[in-house]
């Protein structure tokens, strides 16, 4: 891996449907979010995008089951 990350500009990525498929992992000393076949280089990332993430999942999450719970009501 590069210090100079790549850039993917209008991509559509569907997040994998199997939960053992998103790990977090370490190779050759840069650490990643796994999600299926996409990989989210943490070690270049500053802590405030880490956080971000974090918070922009946890959000994903409560929405997805808000709605899930809705459709079922």
């Amino acid at each position: 891996m590069t210090e100079n990350p790549t850039r993917v500009l209008n991509q559509l990525l569907a997040l994998t449907d199997d939960p053992d498929d998103i790990c977090f992992e370490e190779q050759d000393g840069y650490a990643f979010i796994v999600l299926g076949s996409v990989q989210i280089a943490v070690s270049l990332s500053s802590q405030a995008a880490l956080d971000k993430l974090a918070t922009v999942a946890a959000q994903a999450a409560a929405d997805h089951r808000g709605h899930s719970l809705r459709k079922v009501a």
